[in-house]
């Protein structure tokens, strides 16, 4: 059977002002901090308005949840087509008892009108002649069901075709029951589909969402401005390659003509390859052609330096690594207490995640100019100057990021010399720790004051020896001639800490006291970056399903585009069932 399939009008930016979703609040500082030990399930049951937003008898009125289509894509020409994707209004579900039946993704397909994917996925065809393809959104769904079940493209060919659950399928997706695609159909539509496109798939999803008010565009942390910009939790994760590693030095040069090739295992004085055989004729024999940008790192699980006094006898801990490296950006939900991810830079394993972090972000501005970035959480892996000066100066963002120590910061004198600890707490020119006074906005500067700290306690916080045992002598420690002491000072001494910390270093410079009630409500956020690399490994791409750094990144991409379709439909169960506990008799 082939299909007509008509021009896709676009109707322009998607407004919905009237959507219940909008009224969502978070919950106070305190009631964040004291719930911390529930399960994300029952904290969002203490929201406000989260049962009677996301339950069906609200949602159900809003469908189809509609799409946005990125500017720049060329607009979809009508085509002749073996299958046509149509929306189908979910009238199997009316009630909560319905759901059960149905998974995560099957309400996805009954609640998201995926049409303006059509135009996006429609780029790889070149011409209009030729017999009739697939519909680019069948397609592009059946590859996040591969990705939902973890399949094979087998596997999926086989359940297309089973009489318990292929006839849902084809009805959902648009395909003809008695015309399917072959398994080399998905593989070669997919292979010709550039990662770009894919992204711009996922983005079309995002800003969908955040039309309705169910993606936050502004940060949800209490306590913040109402025009403060999102939180981004972000982390890098480890892809395996899906071929076997031979050579951990394979490198470029390894693919390079034999006259031109150079042994990367022989510059290093290990065992090589001589490459004068017919076997290394293309490539270097060890080399993995289907997996040619693959790299090997040793990950040792820090960020942190390493002790001059490590037993150099002793093996380094850590886990021996072959393939790709995959960022992420986690828009935090504090309302919902959820992420909601968006694909960023895939790389070969050998990267340094911190190089990665400036381009992945000006990335993600110019894919989502209208949303604002108020905060970056991350681990010490992202505390490098250039990346705290990005997010200072650029985003004009809170830098919650872990800190990246140094040898010298558990020295007195050093923190005395240079007026701060370990923590990046400015100190006194006596070793008394300042007092945060609070963060400006607007000048993106934070105010300590010392509230003449050394009258109350005797003893400084930083000592050069050990202190004195004796009352007296303590009281003997207290600075006699400080200008700060004076009654008409009481914040005493005052430090403005911006970009740098006063003597001009970058490294512990933050917005926020480190290990404070709010440093460490916000520091804990990072775990969705965590969350991420979980739902990646649920999706099985962990261990890359397909060969190649370009298909491997649009497995990363097709699962992080799940994750968030699949949080929406979660948040619909949760809050359904929860309205159908309070009153049974509606079920």
């Amino acid at each position: 059977m082939s299909v007509l399939i008509p021009a896709h009008e676009d109707s322009g930016p998607l407004i919905v002002p009237q959507s219940p979703f909008h009224r969502l609040t978070t919950l106070s500082r305190s009631e964040l901090a004291n719930t911390r030990h529930i399960a994300a399930e029952d904290r969002r049951l203490l929201t406000e308005h989260f049962v009677s937003a996301f339950q069906w008898e609200t949602v159900r009125p809003q469908l189809p949840i509609r799409l946005v289509l990125p500017p720049d894509v060329p607009p979809w020409r009508p085509r002749i087509c073996r299958s046509y994707y149509q929306w189908l209004p979910p009238d199997d579900v009316q009630s909560a008892h319905d759901l059960t039946g149905l998974d995560n993704f099957d309400l996805v397909l009954r609640l998201v009108d995926f049409t303006p994917w059509r135009s996006i996925l429609g780029q790889r065809f070149s011409s209009a002649f030729g017999p009739p393809p697939f519909d680019p959104v069948s397609m592009g769904l059946s590859w996040l069901l591969v990705r939902w079940r973890d399949w094979k493209w087998s596997t999926l060919v086989t359940e297309l075709h089973s009489r318990e659950r292929g006839l849902g399928y084809c009805r959902s997706f648009g395909f003809d029951p008695n015309d399917f695609p072959a398994e080399s159909t998905f593989r070669t539509a997919l292979n010709n589909t550039d990662p770009v496109w894919l992204l711009l798939c996922e983005d079309s999803l995002v800003q969908g969402l955040m039309a309705y008010g169910i993606i936050p565009r502004n940060s949800t942390f209490p306590g913040d401005p109402p025009d403060r910009g999102v939180s981004l939790a972000t982390d890098s994760q480890l892809v395996a390659a899906r071929s076997r590693m031979r050579c951990r030095y394979q490198c470029a040069a390894c693919f390079l003509a034999p006259d031109q090739r150079t042994c990367a295992a022989k510059e290093a004085g290990k065992e090589k390859c001589d490459c004068d055989t017919e076997a290394c004729a293309h490539h270097c024999r060890l080399a993995t052609p289907r997996d040619s940008e693959a790299a090997y790192v040793f990950y040792t699980g820090s960020n942190q330096p390493v002790a001059d006094t490590t037993d150099q006898n002793t093996p380094p801990r850590g886990k021996h690594h072959f393939g790709y490296k995959s960022r992420g950006f986690n828009i935090v939900d504090d309302r919902l207490f959820t992420l909601w991810p968006i694909s960023g830079p895939f790389v070969p394993a050998n990267r340094n995640d911190h190089l990665q972090t400036i381009p992945g972000l000006n990335d993600l501005r110019r894919r989502f100019p209208h949303l604002a970035i108020g905060e970056l959480i991350g681990d010490a892996g992202e505390g490098f100057d250039e990346i705290l000066l990005f997010v200072h100066d650029d985003l004009r963002a809170l830098r919650t990021i872990k800190l990246r120590h140094h040898v010298t910061d558990k020295d007195s004198l050093t923190c005395l010399k240079r007026g701060y600890d370990a923590t990046g707490n400015p100190l006194c020119a006596y070793g008394y720790r300042l007092y945060f006074n609070g963060h400006d906005y607007q000048r993106g500067d934070s105010k300590w004051v010392c509230r003449q700290r050394c009258l109350p306690q005797p003893l400084p916080d930083i000592l050069l020896s050990d202190p004195p045992s004796d009352p007296e002598d303590m009281l003997a420690l207290v600075p006699a001639h400080c200008p700060y002491q004076h009654p008409d000072l009481p914040r005493g001494c005052t430090v403005v800490v911006n970009r740098a910390l006063p003597d001009g270093d970058i490294r512990l410079a933050r917005d926020l006291k480190v290990d404070s009630p709010s440093w460490t409500l916000r520091i804990g956020r990072l775990s969705y970056a965590e969350s991420r690399n979980a739902d990646q490994w649920r999706r099985g791409v962990k261990w890359s399903p397909w060969h190649g750094l370009a298909n491997s990144a649009k497995a990363s991409i097709l699962a992080d585009t799940l994750t968030c379709a699949c949080n929406f439909t979660r948040l619909v169960r949760e809050a359904t069932l929860a309205a159908a506990r309070a009153s049974p008799t509606d079920t």
